[in-house]
């Protein structure tokens, strides 16, 4: 997704941060756990601006709470929020089919 450099970027639901940190070809990343329709479906931020995430392992956030701002760091060629949406922590989905069926809702 490319909103432009420093745009802020919100948490998807509410949740419990797991990660939160530089963690390599991500630069700077965080990953939310949150509980939806009974089931644990993780978001995961990368590529922000070094720094800009206020999360912190283990932090509660809720929904639209910031996660830090569109960057570059990382393995990137460009400022672009890479967000993957994670089905039982670990099975990556397609998250624009995921935001399409979910925007909007009660989460």
């Amino acid at each position: 997704m490319v909103p432009g450099k420093n745009t802020p970027i919100g948490a998807i639901a509410g949740g419990t941060v797991r990660v939160s940190g530089m963690g390599g070809a991500y630069g700077e990343y965080a990953i939310i756990d949150h509980q939806i329709d009974g089931q644990t479906v993780s978001s995961l931020y990368a590529h922000m601006v070094v720094g800009s995430s206020p999360l912190r392992v283990g932090d509660r956030v809720n929904v639209g709470d910031l996660v830090g701002l569109v960057g570059n760091s990382g393995v990137s060629t460009g400022a672009h929020l890479h967000l993957s949406i994670l089905l039982g922590g670990t099975l990556q989905i397609d998250p624009q089919l995921w935001l399409e069926t979910n925007a909007g809702r009660v989460l």
